[in-house]
């Protein structure tokens, strides 16, 4: 079992295959970096020239030597967003919302490390004129003491979903 059965779904592996294998022009199982942008794109991805070129050079594949063998490939999927579905599931709509409000309360949702704070969390509520009190209003449930809510000093954007998400099952 490969590690991209793990990471990626049978969808998103056949898409990938079908793009390679259409820009394997050769059939010698590599694709040409300067067909990259296009073939992710129609693998679905959502990506720049400037961003494949970046990966590429990470890899220590830009100087396009040898192309791109479709284990390189899928690393690149993994590491690129999917692009927006016209479509759009109610749970990929929720994902983009999430990671959008999360960039615009300071985070990067593409970074697993980068958090907000809850201080930041307090200021948008004051601008808003909201109730400021962010335990109150967003925290959980302390374990300790079930009637007062208690949020984390800092949130990633996992912490930020399961927040909401937990809310929305109790409402």
């Amino acid at each position: 079992m490969s590690s991209w059965s793990e990471t990626l779904s049978d969808d998103v592996m056949k898409l990938a295959k079908a793009s390679f294998d259409k820009y394997d022009h050769e059939n010698a199982g590599t694709i040409n970096v300067e067909d990259m942008v296009s073939a992710l794109q129609e693998a679905g991805r959502e990506v720049t020239e400037t961003q494949v070129f970046s990966l590429l050079d990470e890899m220590g594949l830009s100087d396009g030597a040898s192309g791109v063998r479709f284990h390189e490939f899928l690393n690149i999927i993994e590491q690129t967003r999917p692009a927006h579905s016209s479509k759009g599931g109610e749970d990929d709509q929720d994902a983009e919302s999430f990671a959008a409000s999360f960039q615009w309360l300071g985070g990067n949702p593409d970074d697993p490390e980068s958090s907000i704070t809850k201080e930041k969390i307090r200021k948008v509520l004051q601008d808003f004129e909201l109730d400021n009190d962010v335990d109150k209003v967003l925290g959980a449930a302390s374990p300790d003491a079930p009637n007062q809510r208690v949020l984390k000093a800092n949130l990633n954007l996992e912490d930020l979903k399961d927040m909401f998400k937990s809310e929305l099952d109790e409402a």
